[in-house]
């Protein structure tokens, strides 16, 4: 997992951002899932409590569902308190589904967690964003 500094964006500018994006809507699907459909598939974010290791501890899926267009090179991540998280660049044509994991996670707080998808040669795409807050363990 590779750890960079960004910049934090609120949900007003994310919400900008997404609107900007070509052919995209976002919006939470459930407590702790998140997706924007974009005109090639769907991007999801989700978290939930994971329930193996004992305290608050967290799992994040990031999901990306092609069902369109040429292939692309990609990475999927999310960001939180400054920093994004993700796991490296991969290629993924239409008709498939690439998913990335994350384990392990110590959400302490109530802060907004913004899942994304980078693709070469077009940008990043961010999905509404979810809390570890407001759903029951």
């Amino acid at each position: 997992m590779r750890i960079r500094p960004v910049v934090i964006m609120s949900s007003a500018l994310l919400a900008l951002g997404v609107g900007l994006a070509p052919a995209a809507s976002a919006g939470n699907v459930d407590y702790g899932i998140s997706m924007t459909k974009l005109s090639n598939g769907k991007l999801w974010t989700s978290i939930r409590a994971d329930n193996v290791h004992e305290g608050s501890w967290w799992d994040m899926y990031e999901s990306y569902e092609k069902t369109g267009g040429g292939a692309i090179t990609a990475k999927l991540g999310f960001n939180y308190h400054g920093y994004s998280y993700d796991n490296g660049w991969f290629n993924q044509s239409s008709g498939s589904t690439h998913q990335e994991e994350f384990h392990w996670l110590g959400f302490n707080d109530c802060s907004d967690i913004v899942g994304w998808m980078a693709v070469q040669g077009q940008g990043t795409y961010y999905n509404a964003p979810v809390s570890i807050c407001d759903g029951s363990r």
